[in-house]
């Protein structure tokens, strides 16, 4: 290439032409770039929104054909032993309790037991001053044997006077008399066993006994006490501790099962503390009421129980749950089953993880169990919580249910 710088005017023209032609290309270069950029900025946004507008027309589309499944809990119905039952409220009595009194007056000089003893029957709980009791009964004895001399004389002048009036030595008049004297004493020889008999009772009251193996109390009288028959204090009360009593009640319109129930020899009530906390113990109802109390229309019931352990104590309040009627089938907890329009109905997860709604029927329901007799199966798996979340064919996806009934439909009519 010339140098333009010395080179004249001629030259010169050519000099800027090439620069002007440098100029332009290099012009037309940057336009090119900036163009391309700007095309290849839009085909971005214009991917960009196209990514955005199929994605936001595809979602709802895949929403609707597979919806996420709804959490639920389930519990498998089995077939089990279930007992209709009567749940209350009872006291524990005692079978039997007394107060123990003196039957004669007199001095105290000895009282063997202690309080709060479990004394067995016939056991020495108090003793009095006997010895003018036995007094008595030597007097009465010595008496007997001094009449029973007299009578045995009399006999012997008796059978005498026969012999002699037989010969007709003596006379009939002698012997009506010597026959009247010896009845006399025959008499008063019995009546000295009469005394006998009386004082021996007497000196047997002096000595007081358990007349059945129970648990003392307090006492009343101390050493030295002069106690009498008719002292209303007493010396000490007795409560039979074994076996031992629970008193409650029940519905009174419900009296025909129980007394089916004590026929059939299935009335059996357990026994719980009031909160529910613990099992205590069972028994066997042994006592119905023989009418029901016209006042609140219950009926009075009491159950009989082996209290060894001495976990019955007389006065404790105790929850009492009676049953009635013993059955096998399908059971469920009443919490799995809900009311409707038409009736009872609960919701079946399928093998497909897809729930139906079925119809359900029930035998009846007692103690937040339910027995149904129609509308499910043996394995099947039952909702127990999200009902309200479903409906039928809703996909799911099942935990196990580890709760406990809550007796949501107890009390319910059978259906």
């Amino acid at each position: 290439m010339p140098d333009c710088r010395n080179i004249f005017s001629k030259t010169l023209n050519y000099c800027d032409a090439v620069a002007l032609l440098r100029r332009a290309v290099g012009g037309l270069v940057m336009m090119l770039e900036s163009t391309r950029s700007l095309v290849k900025r839009n085909l971005s946004i214009l991917s960009t929104f196209s990514f955005i507008s199929v994605s936001g027309l595809m979602a709802p589309l895949q929403a609707a054909e597979e919806p996420p499944p709804i959490p639920v809990t389930a519990v498998t119905a089995q077939t089990a032993t279930i007992h209709r039952v009567i749940n209350g409220i009872g006291t524990v009595s005692p079978l039997q309790s007394v107060t123990v009194r003196s039957r004669i007056d007199g001095q105290v000089v000895e009282i063997p037991f202690t309080e709060g003893q479990i004394v067995a029957k016939g056991s020495v709980l108090l003793k009095l001053d006997d010895r003018e009791l036995l007094s008595n009964l030597v007097s009465a004895k010595a008496k007997k044997a001094q009449d029973e001399a007299q009578l045995k004389n009399a006999k012997t002048d008796a059978e005498r006077y026969a012999t002699l009036a037989e010969k007709g030595v003596a006379s009939t008049s002698v012997l009506e008399q010597k026959n009247a004297s010896s009845q006399q004493y025959v008499a008063a020889v019995q009546y000295d066993d009469a005394m006998i008999k009386n004082a021996e009772t007497q000196l047997s009251f002096a000595t007081v006994t358990a007349p059945f193996t129970g648990r003392t109390g307090f006492k009343q009288v101390d050493v030295g006490s002069v106690v009498s028959a008719s002292s209303t204090n007493g010396i000490v009360t007795i409560t039979q501790m074994d076996p031992i009593g629970v008193s409650f009640v029940a519905p009174g319109g419900r009296f025909g099962e129980i007394r089916d129930a004590m026929q059939n020899g299935i009335a059996e009530v357990e026994l719980s503390t009031t909160d529910g906390t613990r099992n205590l113990t069972a028994g066997k109802l042994t006592i119905m009421d023989n009418a029901v109390d016209a006042s609140n229309g219950s009926i009075h019931l009491r159950a009989t129980f082996d209290n060894k352990n001495g976990i019955l104590w007389p006065g404790l309040p105790v929850a009492t749950r009676l049953t009635v009627e013993i059955r096998k089938g399908i059971v469920v907890p009443d919490k799995a089953l809900a009311r409707g329009r038409d009736g009872l109905y609960a919701y079946v997860v399928q093998a497909d993880g897809k729930v139906v709604k079925r119809s359900v029927k029930t035998a009846f329901v007692t103690d937040a169990m339910a027995l149904v007799s129609e509308g499910i199966n043996d394995g099947d798996h039952v909702v127990m919580d999200g009902q309200s979340r479903i409906g039928d064919g809703v996909k799911v996806v099942v935990t196990p249910w580890n709760g406990s009934p809550t007796g949501e439909l107890s009390g319910g009519v059978s259906q």
